[in-house]
């Protein structure tokens, strides 16, 4: 049969690649418990370390229309590019939506929180990540338009509402109106407990004669209120007042004329109070998911043309009545991970948190690694020295023997050396030592089957 000079290359492949196998092979028989250790280790990695995020998500988002509800609608459209779906749950207002994330039986897994609603040691399950909007505190009222000092004798007796019950709306007045020493008790009839959409249709029906809500300047209820020409908007005299002893609330202004330059409107700037809107997530959430709800914030940030000057300003960690998350603390300080865009999000977060990790293990691992090459030809090695300390005791004995069933005990002997080596992978480095010891096993053989014949 022709032998063709492209079968030497075949040949040699397949030598190769049958040597990898038998070396292989022979390495996990033998290595067996290690190399369990080793992937014990790694799935323990693995199922501790989670890099698979959940893909979806639960946010409280508020009452209906209000600007936390187009917060969630854009993060929506975000973690949507990303293939999360972010399910959004309307709720009575900011202080249910934390409730409810709070309690690990709901599947609220995040919620906005207006800033100065919760003290330190509230909400324990919820890690912060940061505010992400300023939201005013609006006044509307109707009536003669009001310059006066005295405003809480100007709203004495008059019907208002000021949110439902434990509304960040309700909470806030009643903790600025606490500083000018007024009480809001829940037997006055004139503070009505009402949601967003019912103070709006009963304020323009003329029912009641105020109302207060903190939303944004964007919301369709602020946008459908301040068009109407029978309302104002009331002007915080004692804004920087409220805002000193309370930090997490910052001073904003309607400039004069810019609501409209044609007709001068507000004829006088109005100086408003704006608290701080916080993201809270249950502390067991993934931290790719985390990272995402950053990322969202931070392009919602970017993207937004604020009417009192707050692109870009955001997220950061002002209300501080609820712990960073160490995801946001890492975010704040050093930024989006570098490889964000280039990668599914959830790659990113998982090397951003591990690197240092994989650094470690890399150190660990290249080392063995490089011992592989070294590890096989050192078990060559050991293997055809031991056979030949087998060989020499057995030739020893062979001298020494003085019946034949020694003798024959040493020849069953050989034999099972032999047979072991029939099962075993050399380094190529080895083969000529291997098939040396071969050799002398045989002489051996010989000798010992030669001093049988003699015996008899």
């Amino acid at each position: 049969m022709p032998v063709y000079k492209n079968h030497a290359f075949i040949r040699f492949i397949r030598n190769r690649l049958r040597e990898e196998h038998l070396a292989w092979r022979i390495m996990f028989r033998e290595e067996w418990i290690s190399l369990l250790v080793i992937v014990l280790g790694v799935v323990l990695i693995i199922f501790f370390t989670r890099p698979l995020p959940p893909w979806q998500v639960t946010l409280a988002v508020g009452q209906p229309g209000s600007t936390t509800e187009q917060i969630g609608k854009r993060y929506q459209e975000i973690f949507a590019q990303e293939g999360v779906t972010l399910n959004l749950v309307n709720t009575a207002g900011s202080r249910e939506s934390i409730v409810e994330a709070d309690d690990a039986n709901t599947p609220i897994n995040a919620g906005f929180l207006l800033g100065g609603i919760a003290r330190k040691g509230d909400f324990p399950h919820l890690v912060s990540l940061g505010s992400v909007q300023y939201l005013p505190l609006w006044l509307f009222y109707r009536g003669s338009e009001y310059h006066g000092a005295d405003a809480i004798n100007y709203f004495r007796g008059k019907p208002i509402a000021i949110g439902i019950e434990g509304s960040g709306t309700e909470q806030l007045l009643t903790r600025i109106l606490a500083m000018r020493g007024v009480k809001i008790s829940s037997d006055n009839t004139n503070l009505r407990r009402l949601t967003h959409a019912e103070a709006r249709d009963q304020l323009l029906a003329g029912q009641i004669d105020a109302m207060a809500i903190v939303d944004g300047f964007d919301s369709p209820t602020i946008q459908g209120l301040i068009a109407h020409p029978e309302l104002h908007i009331f002007d915080f005299a004692y804004a920087d007042a409220y805002v000193k002893r309370m930090p997490y609330l910052e001073v904003v202004t309607i400039p004069r004329g810019s609501l409209d330059l044609a007709k001068l409107d507000p004829p006088n700037d109005i100086h408003m109070i704006a608290s701080t809107v916080t993201l809270l997530v249950e502390k067991t959430m993934h931290p790719a998911i985390q990272q995402l709800f950053l990322q969202a914030a931070d392009r919602t940030s970017e993207d937004a043309e604020g009417f009192f000057g707050r692109a870009d300003q955001f997220p950061a960690y002002i209300d501080k009545s609820i712990p960073l998350s160490d995801v946001a603390q890492r975010y704040y300080d050093k930024g989006a991970p570098w490889l964000t865009g280039l990668l599914p999000f959830w790659v990113v977060s998982y090397i951003d948190r591990m690197w240092l990790l994989v650094l470690g293990l890399f150190a660990i691992i290249l080392p063995l690694f490089r011992l592989v090459p070294n590890y096989r030809l050192f078990r060559s090695r050991q293997l055809i020295s031991d056979a030949y300390d087998e060989l020499k005791v057995i030739e020893e004995r062979m001298y020494a023997a003085t019946s034949i069933e020694q003798l024959r005990y040493l020849e069953a002997r050989l034999e099972g050396l032999d047979a072991e080596l029939g099962d075993v992978w050399v380094s190529s480095d080895e083969t000529n030592r291997f098939y040396t010891m071969k050799s002398a096993i045989s002489l051996v053989g010989r000798e010992i089957k030669e001093r049988i014949h003699a015996a008899r």
